[in-house]
């Protein structure tokens, strides 16, 4: 036997008792005299050697690179389905997931190309107690993400819709971001009534505020602004942080234009949550001229807030009743109404301070499931609509 032969044999022994660094060394030597004579195995077990000491736990950027670059060439995508590991996807998986830390999923394009989505598994893994995407749908995820943020909104929907239209699951409610993806490339390319299609599937189980605001955005487009309320009216009113939505704002500004007292307000809010954060404000408020110094913004945060409350509730009536039951530790009583009927309320919904028995209080009522109504906008006597 020759010294080529007996340090392959070595290399894959060293590989098997997890030396790794040994084997790499003896594998590297044998593949710079003879990589001809490599056979599939030892080829695939020299690609595992340099992914186990150089990729899986990399320190240097270049490197990583350089290395995944090299396993592209030794081997070939196998079919996750059948072999149930493959070196090829492992690799560049790794790259992926650094580009996916540094929320830089634009870089991530050239990478996905090497990547035929067919050959990618769909089991799902757990981890901590919890399902995780699989790796086609993980393609197909950070593919959207990356075309969208690449500003390639055709390749975008294409990915898209080519996963929403193979995947048998999905995990953390991936199809609707996917549509969502869909919806935004849609606005993008001016195709308006195509979005709108999307989102209002996104709406059916996503409520973030910045989702309505799209769709009011797109309405406003269309010249539509009384439909563009209805979506601004959720997203004003949703729990997430003024200073969050801050845009949301602006948003109203642009729809309330027919009504210039009311869009004013708005455009001072936004204005004082913007300069707050040292966010730059649109240069349509600046134009505005506002004065800082004689607004404040509680005040404004708190007659906006009311004002569409009353815009949520303008077609329903307002109810009347006592509190005659509430139950602390669990967030949650009943208010006896006028007309003697007993209705669910949760503490959530109460506005003010202070919830007590016999407190005479105003709300409105909404379906709380198919069987019975709940209080909503509960109100004090003293905050009484």
């Amino acid at each position: 036997m020759n010294e080529f032969k007996r340090d392959l044999i070595s290399a894959h022994e060293l590989k098997t008792v997890g030396k790794n660094r040994k084997a790499l060394k003896l594998y590297e030597k044998c593949y710079k005299k003879h990589p001809e004579e490599f056979s599939f195995n030892q080829i695939n077990d020299y690609a595992w050697t340099i992914y186990k000491t150089r990729i899986a736990f990399f320190k240097d950027e270049d490197e990583l690179f350089e290395n995944v670059e090299f396993i592209t060439q030794l081997v070939e995508q196998r079919n996750f389905n059948k072999c149930g590991s493959c070196v090829y996807t492992s690799s560049i998986f790794k790259v992926l997931n650094h580009f996916k830390s540094q929320n830089d999923f634009a870089s991530m394009i050239p990478w996905l190309r090497k990547l035929d989505p067919d050959l990618l598994d769909e089991k799902l893994y757990r981890k901590h107690g919890r399902f995780n995407k699989s790796h086609r749908e993980l393609y197909y995820d950070w593919a959207s993400r990356a075309y969208y943020q690449n500003m390639e909104y055709e390749k975008c929907i294409e990915v898209s819709r080519t996963a929403l239209n193979s995947l048998k699951r999905f995990v953390d409610e991936g199809d609707t971001w996917l549509r969502w993806r869909i919806a935004k490339s849609l606005t993008e390319l001016g195709r308006l009534k195509e979005a709108l299609e999307y989102y209002e599937k996104v709406i059916e189980v996503k409520h973030n505020w910045y989702i309505y605001r799209d769709i009011a955005e797109i309405y406003l487009r269309l010249k539509k602004p009384w439909i563009a309320l209805d979506y601004l009216c959720p997203a004003v009113l949703c729990d997430e942080p003024n200073s969050v939505k801050a845009g949301i704002y602006y948003t109203c500004y642009k729809a309330l234009k027919s009504n210039p007292e009311m869009a004013l307000k708005h455009a001072q809010l936004y204005y004082l949550l913007r300069r707050q954060s040292d966010y730059p404000v649109a240069r349509e408020i600046e134009m505005l001229d506002i004065d800082e110094s004689r607004l404040n913004k509680r005040e404004l945060e708190k007659e906006i807030r009311d004002l569409w409350i009353q815009y949520k509730y303008k077609n329903r009536k307002i109810r009347h009743g006592t509190i005659i039951s509430f139950k602390k530790d669990e967030s949650c009583g009943f208010i006896k109404t006028e007309n003697g009927d007993e209705i669910f309320f949760h503490e959530k919904e109460f506005e003010g301070t202070d919830i007590f028995i016999g407190q005479v209080v105003s709300f409105y009522t909404e379906e709380k499931n198919m069987k019975s109504i709940k209080a909503v906008n509960v109100r004090g006597d003293n905050n009484a609509l």
